[in-house]
């Protein structure tokens, strides 16, 4: 007799499990510490905190998001005063954007209670378990493309 479907054994369902858990300690950080942000928009963040002056474009292919979404995440941040969009020197139609001073400070806020809980997402993991598992997420990321 063949086996039922069971959606709890597919691949996509432990890592939005994953996923979804580590949005909420996570948001849960930024709401205790009095930010008004989002997951997204802490992606966001941190890609331009790695990499000052990215175009839109860059900052959609980094998050893996399509570039409308980034414009109206860039739109609120820019509204909350945590990022500057300065025009490109070679590329009229483009901007580079920044974090600002003020974004800048709340991402330093952040930082340690993130990599706290990064660690304790880590705990009971060896190093040679979480090199594993990154290599075989990168698989499944590569077979999903």
């Amino acid at each position: 007799m063949e086996k039922p479907y069971e959606h709890t054994e597919l691949i996509g369902y432990a890592i939005i499990k994953g996923e979804v858990l580590i949005k909420r300690k996570l948001l849960g950080v930024f709401m205790e510490k009095g930010y008004d942000l989002t997951f997204e928009q802490w992606t966001v963040l941190n890609v331009l905190y790695a990499e000052p002056g990215l175009i839109q474009s860059e900052i959609a292919l980094r998050t893996f998001k399509d570039k409308t979404n980034v414009t109206r995440i860039l739109d609120v941040l820019s509204k909350k005063g945590y990022i500057a969009r300065e025009e490109h020197d070679k590329d009229r139609r483009s901007y580079c954007i920044y974090l600002t001073d003020s974004g800048k400070e709340m991402f330093s806020d952040l930082i340690p209670d993130v990599q706290l809980f990064n660690e304790q997402f880590r705990e009971g993991i060896s190093d040679e378990e979480l090199v594993m598992f990154q290599k075989v997420l990168e698989k499944i990321c590569k077979n999903a493309e």
